[in-house]
């Protein structure tokens, strides 16, 4: 068997390597819903995917069913939400305020995943809208 030097140029690098790579690699925490970040990336995300779309009424989110963060680096979060929306009384434009918005009475419920790209607690630093899906 052969016996690894411990002092050699290339194994020092290994080293290195390998304690940069587990301290900079994205791990995944499951969060919580009633974070401010979370909420605030929910309607981010909601409000995006009421733009793109043809509602004629406006969704919000109701509900943050479930949620996860990965860490981004240099400073960033990807957040994976699940969350529970449903339609609102008013007129889906794109200068809509939802947080003034009643919900229907028989307001239709959707269920959307979305992905975002964030700076937590950081309005000033844009968000991105990786994905979504609504069912």
């Amino acid at each position: 068997m052969q016996q690894i030097n411990r002092d050699s140029q290339p194994a020092k690098m290994v080293c290195i390597l390998t304690l940069f790579a587990s301290i900079f690699s994205a791990f995944i925490v499951t969060g919580d819903h009633n974070d401010h970040n979370v909420i605030n990336v929910a309607n981010f995300a909601m409000d995006v995917h009421n733009r793109m779309s043809s509602y004629p009424y406006a969704f919000k989110v109701v509900d943050i069913l479930s949620d996860a963060a990965q860490i981004y680096p240099p400073a960033r979060v990807k957040y994976m939400l699940q969350i529970q929306a449903a339609q609102t009384v008013c007129e889906n434009h794109a200068s809509v305020n939802l947080t003034d918005c009643a919900l229907q009475s028989n307001a239709k419920n959707m269920t959307c995943s979305f992905t975002v790209i964030a700076v937590p607690g950081n309005d000033y630093i844009p968000k991105h809208l990786l994905s979504d899906h609504c069912v």
